[in-house]
């Protein structure tokens, strides 16, 4: 049985007088393997935890104090007292330890606990649905998707064509565009992507300003349109920009030619 005995550890007289109280039990030695002193400080250690009591045999202990006291020897008997009842604490403590604990029986480690769940996948249909709705409205307003893999951040191939140069191609077509009607607000709206189509359709092998691309009359929105797209369809390689004669000029991409 292992003891704590052999920790140095022996309780202030303020942990005993908070034990006891003012009378003490008077100083009666015990002496086993797992503790050596006096019944006030197994009586402390006991109750901070610090011996195990199990190794202490009580019965040889009582019954010299017993002894003891039936020999007349006692002088004080509140301390006496004090004692008797530190040993009485001491007994059922030790005897609530002896007793046999049950061991809580382990349940049956059930596999059927998934089983048993009914697919429940339709009650989130709505949702779905309305994320899905949610999707296409934000894919008919940006032309991006959402998806932070993507490499639309990448700089792409505008040749010798500078930023500078196309803001300035812009402005220039802004400035010969029609100024918008006011539209409804409800009005339905087209999507980058159908520009995009609308703009693929009208690129030529032979590069060509942005006015000569937008057939008739536009507007400035219909300018901002035609231009995003563009741009989109250039970083997709499928359209190329070049300076032709101090003009920015659109084409349909075309693969370099392998040589022989």
């Amino acid at each position: 049985m292992s003891a704590i005995a052999h920790v140095p550890y022996q309780p202030t007289q303020r942990q005993l007088s908070a034990a006891f109280g003012v009378i003490e039990p008077p100083p009666i030695q015990i002496d086993t393997a797992a503790f050596q002193g006096p019944l006030a400080t197994l009586f402390v250690m006991v109750r901070d935890h610090k011996v195990d009591l199990l190794g202490v045999p009580l019965g040889p202990v009582c019954e010299a104090y017993l002894r003891y006291l039936l020999e007349g020897a006692a002088d004080c008997l509140e301390s006496h007292a004090v004692a008797v009842s530190a040993l009485c604490w001491l007994l059922e403590r030790k005897a609530w330890m002896l007793l046999p604990v049950e061991a809580a029986e382990e349940e049956p480690e059930s596999h059927d606990s998934f089983e048993l769940i009914e697919p429940y996948v339709q009650e989130f249909l709505p949702a779905i649905d309305s994320l899905m709705g949610k999707k296409g409205e934000r894919e008919h307003l940006f032309f991006r998707t959402g998806d932070q893999s993507s490499l639309y951040e990448l700089p792409f191939e505008t040749s010798a064509v500078t930023t500078l140069d196309l803001a300035k191609a812009l402005e220039a077509v802004l400035a010969r565009a029609k100024p918008d009607t006011v539209e409804r607000l409800d009005k339905p709206r087209r999507s980058i992507s159908e520009q995009m189509v609308l703009v693929l359709r009208e690129l030529r092998d032979i590069p060509l300003p942005l006015e000569d691309l937008i057939p008739g009359e536009f507007t400035r929105s219909e300018v901002v349109w035609w231009f995003l797209a563009l741009l989109e369809l250039i970083r997709l390689g499928q359209a190329s920009v070049t300076m032709q004669d101090c003009t920015v000029r659109f084409s349909r991409f075309q693969p370099p030619k392998e040589r022989g």
